[in-house]
């Protein structure tokens, strides 16, 4: 149960990595066809929940996988409507797409994917700087140049007593909220009293 929810956590966290478009969950098993056709009954029914319609799709990476993947993915789709005979095979526009993937080491069986984050991936289109205020403007701003590949840091003026100590800590948090999605910022704190 805790390493479900830290897997649970982590899959809610890699959705916010720009770079990805998608992402999905899979179950790993021995790339045997009894073995994939075990985690397919098994893994499969909850993900295939709500859902009328279905289509497996299997591709090899490994040739050397005995069946050839229309062969694999019938197999598959044989396994799928015996664990759930509610279930009705469709090729075209289906509720949802099971595939199986067989790989060099492991199979994987998954159904389904959710959207990722988009973009390009942080710190490939160089450095900014963000004039981080206390507005949604800035942290919008600051999200959209990281989607777009930048790696940002922050800056924040400040002038005591002009502005209150809870307007600067306004600014670090929403600097943490926007970490969630552009990796680590380094929030630069000016005291402009003086100038």
């Amino acid at each position: 149960s805790e390493a479900i929810d830290a897997f649970d956590d982590m899959y809610a966290q890699i959705k916010k990595v720009f770079g990805f478009a998608s992402v999905t969950r899979a179950a790993a098993c021995e790339k045997t066809l009894d073995a994939i056709l075990k985690t397919c009954a098994e893994y499969l029914p909850d993900k295939l929940d709500g859902a009328k319609t279905f289509k497996c799709e299997a591709k090899r990476s490994d040739k050397a996988f005995p069946l050839k993947s229309p062969e694999l993915a019938a197999e598959a789709g044989g396994a799928i409507l015996e664990a759930l005979p509610g279930l009705k095979v469709k090729m075209d526009d289906p509720d949802v797409t099971v595939r199986i993937e067989v790989r060099e080491k492991e199979a994987y069986i998954h159904a389904g994917q959710d959207r990722g984050a988009g973009g390009i991936p942080i710190g490939s289109s160089g450095r900014a700087l963000l004039l981080l205020s206390g507005g949604i403007d800035s942290p919008v701003a600051g999200y959209m140049m990281a989607k777009r590949g930048l790696e940002i840091s922050a800056i924040h003026f400040v002038s005591p007593p002009y502005t209150s100590e809870r307007a600067k800590q306004k600014v670090v948090d929403l600097a943490k909220i926007i970490s969630k999605y552009t990796g680590p910022i380094n929030l630069h704190v000016v005291n402009f009293t003086d100038i």
